[in-house]
């Protein structure tokens, strides 16, 4: 049996991570990162069912089969594939400092998204998740007051910066100040 990877907009992807196992009842498959196509050892006859699973999940990855069981056809090559996607999580934290109707907006420069903190806002979560092993990079990008001006507050980012995990992460320190 062979299949190609794709990923989910159908362009070929060679597999980004260590770590896949596919079966096929009894048959498993280790799959090596690079690969483009998959090829059990033991072939199937006409008539045959089949159906290709994903035994053990790639490093950070999650991978799923399309149009993988069915019945073996007079063709050579069962049309499966393979789809995985990098695993994401969320980053947030914490604020303090935020005073009066001071509206705080936070960027993730590197991948992307926005959060508004005022000062009911004693934790954030970004909407957007970083992919795991992407880098990001959490800054200030306005500080806004309706009744005050010019703005008399300053916000500083601790633990901004980093490389995502292979979990949520909830260490970014936000500490506002009158200045």
């Amino acid at each position: 049996m062979a299949g190609v990877f794709v990923t989910s907009q159908g362009i070929s992807q060679p597999l980004a991570n260590s770590g896949l196992v596919l079966q096929n009842g009894g048959d498993n498959l280790s799959v090596p990162v690079g690969a483009t196509t998959f090829k059990f050892a033991n072939s199937i006859s006409y008539g045959t069912a089949y159906d290709i699973k994903v035994l053990t999940q790639p490093n950070h990855m999650t991978c799923s089969v399309v149009n993988g069981s069915g019945s073996a056809g007079h063709t050579a090559t069962i049309a499966a594939s393979v789809i995985c996607t990098q695993n994401t999580y969320s980053i947030g934290g914490t604020v303090s400092g935020i005073t009066g109707d001071y509206v705080v907006t936070l960027t993730n420069g590197s991948t992307g998204g926005q959060v508004t903190l005022t000062k009911d806002t004693p934790n954030f979560t970004f909407g957007t998740p970083v992919a795991d092993g992407q880098a990001y990079g959490v800054t200030v990008l306005s500080i806004t007051s309706a009744t005050v001006t010019p703005v008399k507050l300053g916000c500083s980012v601790a633990n901004g910066t980093d490389v995502m995990g292979n979990a949520n992460r909830a260490n970014i320190v936000v500490t506002c100040a009158p200045n």
